[in-house]
């Protein structure tokens, strides 16, 4: 580049001096001559540059002294008022040349906006008429790459946790991701390298990697600031799509299997209970042998588990109306906790069950029944799944706006993709089917009960197989404060 400048430079003396000589052939005089340099010196900087204007005043000025000031053919000047006149004309020249430069840059840089306006628009354009069926990674990085000219896009879904790649370039999948998890934006303009974390508002949604050739694409700063917006609109857009196919999906689904299982569980509880009866009236026979006895404590033990999984599904389906109603009372939670010991020992040991309050708060308005039922049903799943013989806690806590109970256990991991749908209705994880039977209703209860109180309901799990579910029900001071009717 430098090469090329100075050459141009260069360029500059001799057409300087071929202009001002044919103006001394034809006697044309200095205005004249002086006139037509000046034009020729806004032409060469606009075209090239004000370090070349500036060689070309220059030159025009000592070639002006030269044909034109006396004595002539000589660059000598006698006469002040000549000097003077050289000087202006030199700044006369290097103001336009300044200005001409200006101009160059200016319309370069509209010319560059306009280019950048245009692509931003396809690519939004292009981004509204995407594959709903595909996926919209391997699209959106292909458009970048195309639209902008880059040698790698790389894009990281934060929901999905995976990266999608497009271009000849290579880039680290964990490179991507540290954007990501660091919340970095870092511009490298030398290298046309540049790294977005992709934001909607203030929560991160993925992470973006540009590069490209400094001299054939069309990135900087601006446009992957462009770009990382309509990444994060796309990924938003994206999701909410998704979401909304499989919520329908799902209702449909739902309300089949409700229809079905509450069909079938109102038809179970007459023969369950009289397999009960029966099998208590077997137990009172005194003639009975051992293994007649051993059999028909099976039957009873097995029609009892029957019995609660049918008022499970009857339960649930309640709980999925549009409307149902909360009685809420003032609970004491010392008292409340003693009656959950007693009422949890169906489903774990009082020797494995702790029960523990850090909760500043001594009673809560709630629905007695509902809540001592959602956890009941946290404390069942920990129970399935935690490692033999190791405890189960129950903690409860309290902040300025929420009671949190919270039942952790150990020997058990809920991967993030579980952690999204584990409270959906009958949903269970693969890695779960072997370890323990279930319905996948139990925290669909948990949660419905909790979005009745206006509450939440959510787990967290670590790789060291400690999970923990929790329920937060907000503070409220008496009943009338949410009515009783949850939607």
């Amino acid at each position: 580049m430098h090469r090329s400048r100075t050459l141009r430079s260069v360029a500059t003396i001799p057409v300087l001096a071929l202009v001002t000589f044919i103006g001394y052939l034809c006697h044309a005089g200095a205005l004249a001559s002086g006139v037509v340099d000046l034009v020729l010196i806004l032409i060469i900087a606009f075209q090239w540059g004000f370090i070349e204007g500036a060689v070309a005043s220059a030159a025009a000025v000592a070639f002006l002294d030269f044909f034109f000031m006396p004595p002539l053919l000589s660059f000598y000047e006698r006469v002040p008022q000549d000097w003077i006149a050289s000087v202006v004309f030199a700044l006369i020249a290097l103001f336009l040349s300044r200005l001409a430069d200006a101009l160059h840059r200016q319309s370069i840089e509209i010319k560059q906006e306009r280019e950048l306006l245009e692509r931003l628009y396809l690519t939004s354009r292009d981004i509204l008429m995407m594959d709903r069926g595909e996926q919209i990674g391997a699209q959106l990085t292909h458009l970048i790459e195309t639209v902008f000219k880059a040698d790698v896009v790389a894009l990281w879904d934060a929901r999905e946790a995976k990266m999608d790649k497009a271009g000849p370039g290579f880039v680290e999948e964990n490179e991507v991701r540290g954007i990501y998890f660091s919340e970095l934006s870092e511009n490298d303009t030398f290298a046309c390298r540049f790294k977005r974390v992709l934001r909607l508002g203030t929560r991160a949604v993925g992470a973006l990697y540009i590069a490209g050739s400094a001299s054939d694409s069309f990135l900087d700063s601006r446009s992957a600031d462009a770009i990382a917006s309509l990444s994060a609109l796309a990924l938003e857009r994206s999701h909410s799509f998704l979401a909304e196919t499989n919520a329908e999906v799902a209702r449909r689904g739902s309300q089949l299997r409700s229809a079905v299982l509450d069909g079938l569980a109102h038809a179970f509880k007459t023969p369950l209970a009289t397999i009960q009866t029966a099998s208590g009236g077997l137990l009172e026979i005194p003639r009975l042998g051992a293994a007649e006895k051993e059999l028909a404590f099976l039957i009873e033990g097995e029609a009892v588990r029957l019995t609660s999984l049918t008022n499970k599904v009857l339960e649930a389906a309640e709980l999925q109306e549009a409307d149902f109603r909360l009685d809420y009372e003032k609970i004491a939670l010392d008292e409340f906790l003693e009656e959950c010991q007693t009422a949890f020992a169906s489903v774990v040991s009082a020797e494995r069950l702790v029960i523990s309050q850090r909760s500043k708060i001594s009673y809560i308005w709630s629905d007695r029944r509902l809540l001592q039922m959602a956890l009941l049903q946290i404390v069942d799943n920990a129970a399935k799944y935690a490692r033999p013989g190791s405890a189960i806690t129950l903690l409860v806590e309290s902040t300025d706006s929420e009671i949190v109970f919270s039942v952790q256990n150990e020997g058990s991991y809920v991967t993030p993709k579980d952690r999204l749908r584990i409270f959906d209705r009958f949903y269970r994880s693969a890695e779960t089917h072997y370890k323990a039977p279930g319905t996948g209703i139990g925290l669909t209860v948990t949660r419905r009960i909790a979005d009745a109180h206006r509450g939440r309901a959510w787990v967290d799990s670590t790789p060291d197989e400690k999970t923990t579910f929790f329920i937060a029900l907000p503070q409220i001071q008496k009943e009338t404060s949410y009515g009783s009717t949850a939607k």
